[in-house]
C-alpha cells in the first residue's frame, strides 16, 4: 500500500492493515511493502531505514523512497520475498496497485492477487474525478486488465460496487477487522450542551462542510463544541469549510484540533459526547467503530455499514438529502440529561461488541487467505 506506520494521514486503510496484521501475524509472514513518506508529505521517515527489508515485532517491512521505487526494484524484490499471496489495498494507486496488476498481465510477477478497493469504487467515491475513473475502468474492461485478480469486499454493498464494473470477479466477502478495545465513556452531559467530534481525513468525500452547514441552524439555547480531528488532506477543501466556520453562531464553536495518533484515539475521543461524520462512503469506517467502542454515540450518513445504530439506540444514520434529520439528532443529542446520555454511550458499547467478533473475524481472513494461497 501507498502509506503505512509511522504515518497515519490516510486514515481507514492504514487502520485496517494495522489491525489485520495485529490479530493475523502470529499466522501469516506479513511483508508491509510501502513508501518513506506519509500522505501529502515531501519529508522522508527519520527512523525507518528505507530500501532494506527488516523484521520488527514478528512483521517484515519494506519502505521505499521515491527514488528507488522502480519497475525493476519492484520485480527484484517480490522474487526475494517470493510471496504466496500478493495483497493490495487500493485500486487507484499506480505505484502499488495499477502497476503491480500491470506487471501481472505481463507475466513479470506470478503469485496470486488479492486486491481490496478499500470502498474506492463506491458511488460516492467515483463521484470526485469521475471523469478520469470511468475512462480508467472503461479501458480496464475493454483490456481484461483485471481478469486475473481477485476482489476482496469488506461487505454486500462493496461487493455489488465492485460487481457493477467488474460483473465476471471473483470476489470475497471478509469485513474489516478493528483490533481497538470497549472502553466506558467519561464525559460529563448536561443538557443543552453537546460536545461533537469529527475524526477523519479532511477531504470531500469525508463531507465535514455538509456537519458545517447543518450547525448554521443550532437554536440559540443550545451550545455546541465541535473538535475536527484529522489530515489535511485537501486545503481548498478546507478554506471553504474555513469559510462556513466563520459564519456560523456564536453558540458553535469549532475548533481543528490536528490529528490523532492511533494509540491517542479511544482515550481522547471517550471525553466527548457523539461523533458527527456525514460521510458520502465508508466500506467500514473505523472512526465510527472506535466511537461506539469508547461509548459515544454516532450521527452519521447511510453511506456507512452501520445503518442500524438508531434501532440499537446507539445514534443516528440519516440520508445526506435529509438536512432537517441531520440537525433534529443533533438537537435531540443536546437535550439528554447525564443518565439519559449514559443510556446511550452504553447501548454504543453494547452494539458494537455485537457486531465486532474478533475470533471469527481471524478464522475468516486465515481461510480467505489460504484459500487463495491453495488456489
Amino acid at each position: 500500500m501507498d502509506w503505512y506506520l509511522p504515518g497515519t494521514k490516510a486514515g481507514g486503510p492504514v487502520r485496517s492493515l494495522f489491525s489485520l496484521v495485529t490479530l493475523l501475524k502470529n499466522y501469516f509472514d506479513f511483508y508491509i511493502i510501502t513508501s518513506n513518506k506519509d500522505l501529502g508529505s515531501n519529508k522522508e521517515y527519520s527512523d525507518i531505514s528505507p530500501n532494506t527489508l527488516f523484521l520488527k515485532e514478528n512483521v517484515y517491512y519494506y519502505y521505499f523512497t521515491d527514488a528507488q521505487l522502480n519497475e525493476e526494484t519492484l520485480i527484484s524484490l517480490l522474487n526475494e520475498i517470493k510471496p504466496d499471496l500478493i495483497y493490495l489495498n487500493s485500486f487507484w494507486s499506480f505505484r502499488f496497485s495499477i502497476n503491480i496488476i500491470r506487471l501481472k498481465n505481463k507475466n513479470l510477477i506470478n503469485p496470486p492477487i488479492l486486491l481490496a478497493p478499500r470502498g474506492m469504487l463506491s458511488k460516492g467515491a467515483l463521484s470526485l474525478k469521475s471523469f478520469k475513473k470511468n475512462i480508467f475502468i472503461t479501458a480496464a474492461k475493454l483490456f481484461g486488465w483485471y481478469k486475473n485478480v481477485s476482489f476482496h469486499a469488506t461487505n454486500k454493498q462493496e461487493e455489488l460496487d465492485i460487481k457493477s464494473h467488474f460483473s465476471s470477479a471473483n470476489i470475497t466477502i471478509a469485513s474489516n477487522v478493528n483490533s481497538g478495545t470497549i472502553l466506558k465513556n467519561t464525559s460529563t452531559k448536561n443538557s443543552n450542551i453537546l460536545n461533537l467530534f469529527f475524526l477523519s481525513r479532511i477531504s470531500e468525500v469525508k463531507n465535514l462542510h455538509f456537519a458545517l452547514e447543518i450547525l448554521k441552524d443550532i437554536p440559540s439555547d443550545i451550545h455546541i463544541n465541535y473538535d475536527v480531528y484529522g489530515n489535511l488532506e485537501d486545503k481548498e477543501y478546507w478554506n471553504k469549510c474555513l469559510q462556513t466556520i466563520q459564519v456560523l453562531p456564536k453558540n458553535v464553536i469549532v475548533t481543528y484540533k490536528n490529528e490523532l495518533a492511533f494509540n491517542e484515539v479511544q482515550q481522547t475521543i471517550s471525553k466527548y459526547h457523539c461523533l458527527l461524520l456525514p460521510t458520502l462512503n465508508e466500506n467500514f469506517g473505523h472512526s465510527i467503530v472506535e466511537s461506539l467502542l469508547s461509548g459515544c454515540p454516532v450521527i452519521i450518513s447511510d453511506q456507512t455499514p452501520w445503518n442500524d445504530v438508531e434501532k440499537n439506540n446507539a445514534g443516528y444514520a440519516l440520508s445526506l438529502n435529509d438536512k432537517k434529520g441531520f440537525l433534529t439528532a443533533i438537537i435531540e443529542m443536546s437535550k439528554l440529561n447525564q443518565l439519559e446520555f449514559s443510556q446511550k454511550s452504553n447501548a454504543a458499547n453494547s452494539y458494537i461488541s455485537s457486531k465486532i467478533e474478533v475470533e471469527k473475524s481471524i478464522n475468516l481472513y486465515k481461510n480467505l487467505f489460504n484459500e487463495f494461497i491453495k488456489n
